[in-house]
């Protein structure tokens, strides 16, 4: 099932055969996990892309003052890890969390690079599933920058609702560079 919820993500993006997608599942390595589980350590090599099949996870790094500050969120379909770290397979500045019970879809740095060799056209769908990772960025950028506090989680609520069911209360303030506190607050008017 969770092989099926990639292949039939990845041929929205780029046409392959049943027998190809079939292949191509095999590359990747499915896990379930608990809540609050880690897939991903800072400062350790980072040789992984999660996809998730079922689930929430989210990508943070620990500040000067030891409070977690979450960058990323991943639902089903989407992809998670530092992709920095990977691609110049060094120590990852982030930790990689599933924020409720999980089961992820992953393919390590050496199988990855098989994969693009024997099936070239996955570099189209990866170079989609990137720009649009990366276009998402630039926007939180902007809002981070041009938005109010309540403003910018009005905006999300509005643009990820599901995220803001799903996703601690605490954990979604720290994406919002909000305290939980001052998030209780905007929620409640």
């Amino acid at each position: 099932m969770s092989e099926q919820i990639l292949t039939e993500h990845i041929s929205s993006y780029v046409n392959f055969s049943e027998e190809e997608l079939s292949e191509i599942a095999r590359f990747f390595d499915m896990q379930s996990y608990r809540k609050k589980e880690k897939l991903l350590h800072a400062e350790k090599r980072c040789d992984t892309i999660f996809f998730v099949a079922k689930g929430c996870l989210q990508l943070y790094f620990i500040d000067d003052l030891g409070n977690p500050k979450t960058t990323q969120f991943a639902m089903e379909t989407w992809w998670l890890t530092d992709f920095l770290a990977f691609q110049n397979q060094r120590p990852s500045n982030f930790y990689v969390e599933t924020l409720e019970k999980s089961t992820v879809l992953s393919i390590s740095f050496s199988k990855y690079q098989e994969l693009l060799e024997k099936f070239p056209k996955m570099e189209k769908y990866y170079r989609a599933i990137l720009e649009t990772a990366y276009g998402a960025a630039l926007m939180r950028i902007k809002y981070i920058h041009s938005l109010s506090k309540e403003e910018m989680f009005f905006s999300f609520r509005n643009s990820f609702p599901e995220f803001v069911q799903r996703v601690p209360q605490y954990v979604l303030a720290s994406f919002l560079g909000l305290t939980p506190e001052y998030l209780s607050e905007i929620k409640k008017k």
